[in-house]
């Protein structure tokens, strides 16, 4: 690696960690910045390109974070980008790519403010795990980076589910910077077509969409 790209990554790394508040926890950055992986098409392409949105899921084998980039008809922002991972994944992704979402299926409820991510799942909504509040969080963080990079103060991001705040792992930031992208499973016979709707969302559509502080409705598939 090259003086130059150990430069930009860190810097990269740097700036996303200025930028991820991580629900009162502090966190030490690590790693060379957000990872990338090859681009999925949702729905039918629109006008122009669009930035691909990165969000997290988890690797079946191992439980680990790993990144998905996908293209939602907008450019990344935090709200949008949340949305997009509540809609959960595609059969063939999940198939193919051998991963799942720790996200319980019900609504959430999602505001952005300019400085603080809000996502509240409901007061009946099940304890999360460290792992989908990771999950929110990094998808949350890489949206906003990417949206504005040099934005000078920390994006704080909260969680609530049964009316009580939700932790993330100790170590989420190095979790979020470190990721790696998603990689088709070596008995994977095919490369998979993502044709079919989100598994967590069959009709592919969340109400309040549209709306800058939205409810993301998650349906079981």
């Amino acid at each position: 690696m090259s003086r130059a790209t150990a430069a930009g990554r860190s810097r990269r790394a740097g700036r996303l960690a200025a930028l991820l508040g991580l629900l009162g926890v502090g966190l030490t950055a690590a790693g060379c910045g957000i990872p990338t992986t090859g681009v999925v098409e949702a729905g039918e392409p629109g006008v122009g390109v669009q930035p691909a949105t990165t969000l997290y899921f988890v690797r079946d084998q191992d439980g680990a974070l790993v990144t998905l980039q996908r293209r939602t008809g907008s450019a990344p922002e935090a709200t949008g980008a949340v949305m997009a991972l509540f809609k959960g994944l595609f059969p063939t992704e999940m198939k193919m790519l051998g991963l799942r979402s720790e996200l319980p299926a019900g609504p959430a409820e999602i505001r952005f403010d300019g400085a603080t991510v809000s996502v509240d799942l409901g007061p009946d909504a099940p304890r999360l795990t460290a792992t989908a509040v990771d999950q929110i969080a990094c998808t949350a963080a890489a949206a906003q980076h990417a949206a504005d990079p040099d934005a000078a103060g920390p994006l704080r991001i909260t969680v609530t589910a049964g009316g009580l705040p939700q932790q993330g792992s100790p170590d989420q930031l190095a979790l979020c910077a470190t990721a790696p992208p998603s990689q088709p499973l070596k008995n994977a016979a095919a490369t998979p077509s993502f044709a079919d709707p989100p598994a967590n969302n069959p009709e592919q559509a969340l109400p309040g969409a549209r709306e800058a502080a939205g409810t993301a409705d998650r349906q079981s598939g």
